[in-house]
């Protein structure tokens, strides 16, 4: 592994969601074990105050492109023409609950959707986080996604009836996005003007954890939401069963793409200080046998999205489940919306 630039790395002052100084190391050596493409060995330091994480020394803004080089945002979804019969299923099915729930035009679509989803809840709570939990639209509802790569979302929001705008840092994602005529502008939440635009929803999709600042990131979004606009966000949970089964090789480290992980409680203070209020932490969705899965590959060595990760025993992920469903302190993800 080569050592990333010298000139591109800066030390961290002090924890970047609570600004304490007291840390700890909570993992070194780590490397790109995801993607493989960012150079460099990396330390990961626990703050002893609110319980984040973060990368010290870390990459400068300047020179974090360099983990980016086979990171793929640009990706089209399979189109159903390319599914199997149980995912066409799946498809038809997902799509004609979406559009009574969530007012989609979504095709081909079966009027069972709707009803089987109450009796499929597992299958419902991951259809509900890919909408993202939207509220019904207000008339002339504006929708911003930061972080909004290929637009996959903007789409199914924009289907919806919102009108969408989204930004992000992929060029080739932006131009993806542009073949489906969105509105994606590339760069981050800077570029936008509170006092032109303003907004009712905002979503960042594991976005939080891969900025420099992200306590400047929610405020900018305060800022350009209107008065009782909603943000969703979801990121990974530091405080996750998975991180404390897998250590230095849990999936959500992802090392050094990852600068900041949050643990719950530092993030809804965060949020809290930003200007938001009415935190809810959103219903659970069964995530940790990706997690896990891709942690194991990690762990021996394998990457986590060939065909040869190795099998997780069954109660493992079962007991790691159950853990995250009593208490939503433990899942992988933090999933939350807040008003401002």
């Amino acid at each position: 592994m080569s050592s990333w630039p010298a000139d591109g790395l800066e030390r961290v002052r002090g924890c970047p969601v609570c600004g304490a100084g007291r840390s700890f190391v909570l993992h070194e050596g780590l490397t790109d074990s995801v993607f493989f493409c960012a150079p460099g060995n990396w330390t990961l330091r626990g703050c002893e105050s609110c319980a984040s994480a973060y990368l010290d020394p870390r990459p400068t803004p300047g020179s974090i492109g360099l983990a980016y080089q086979y990171y793929f945002t640009h990706a089209d979804a399979p189109s159903f023409e390319s599914l199997g019969p149980v995912a066409r299923i799946r498809r038809r099915l997902a799509n004609g609950y979406r559009n009574r729930r969530f007012g989609t035009s979504d095709y081909p679509a079966s009027f069972l959707g709707f009803p089987l989803m109450f009796l499929l809840p597992r299958f419902k709570a991951i259809v509900d986080a890919g909408m993202r939990h939207l509220p019904p639209r207000p008339d002339g509802g504006r929708l911003l996604d930061l972080g909004c790569g290929n637009g996959a979302f903007l789409l199914r929001a924009r289907s919806a009836g919102w009108e969408t705008v989204g930004v992000d840092l992929d060029p080739q994602a932006v131009k993806a996005a542009h073949k489906h005529g969105l509105d994606v502008r590339l760069g981050g939440v800077e570029i936008l003007d509170a006092a032109s635009e303003q907004f009712d929803v905002i979503t960042m999709s594991h976005v939080i954890e891969h900025v420099h600042d992200p306590l400047k990131v929610l405020a900018a979004c305060a800022c350009l939401l209107r008065p009782g606009g909603l943000l969703w966000l979801e990121t990974p949970n530091i405080c996750s069963v998975g991180h404390d089964e897998y250590g230095p090789h849990w999936r959500g480290l992802e090392p050094p793409r990852h600068l900041v992980i949050f643990s719950p409680a530092a993030l809804e203070k965060a949020l809290a200080d930003a200007g938001f209020s009415k935190v809810e932490v959103l219903p659970y969705r069964r995530v940790c046998q990706e997690t896990f899965r891709a942690s194991a590959a990690i762990a021996a060595g394998v990457d986590p999205y060939s065909c040869n990760t190795p099998d997780v025993p069954a109660k493992r992920i079962a007991r790691a489940e159950r853990l995250a469903k009593e208490d939503s302190g433990h899942r992988e993800f933090i999933t939350l919306q807040a008003r401002k």
